[in-house]
């Protein structure tokens, strides 16, 4: 077993209960095989809101709108769910910036 950690703005933090308006700095046990979809669906289960703007456990799919960092380089969208975790990784989600 080991530990990841989850660094979460606040827009998303607030889908997750959390009264801070700074980030959200969350500590996960992982097994053997977890995923950063597996963690991803551990909160979607337990929280509606995080489910509809972030993550969909039922497709595996992660919001256009949200970027995922692991260690400090940006997925691509088809590697996101897939991509396993060790001890000690750091996980951030940052929302998508558009505009002219």
């Amino acid at each position: 077993m080991g530990k990841v950690q989850l660094k979460i703005p606040p827009w998303v933090a607030s889908m997750l209960d959390a009264q801070s308006s700074d980030w959200l700095i969350l500590e996960k046990e992982i097994g053997e095989e977890a995923t950063i979809g597996s963690i991803l669906a551990d909160l979607a289960f337990s929280h509606t809101n995080f489910r509809k703007a972030v993550f969909n456990p039922d497709v595996g799919k992660v919001s256009d709108q949200v970027n995922v960092v692991l260690n400090n380089s940006l997925l691509q969208i088809p590697d996101v769910t897939e991509a396993k975790l060790n001890d000690g990784d750091i996980v951030l989600l940052l929302p998508v910036y558009s505009g002219g």
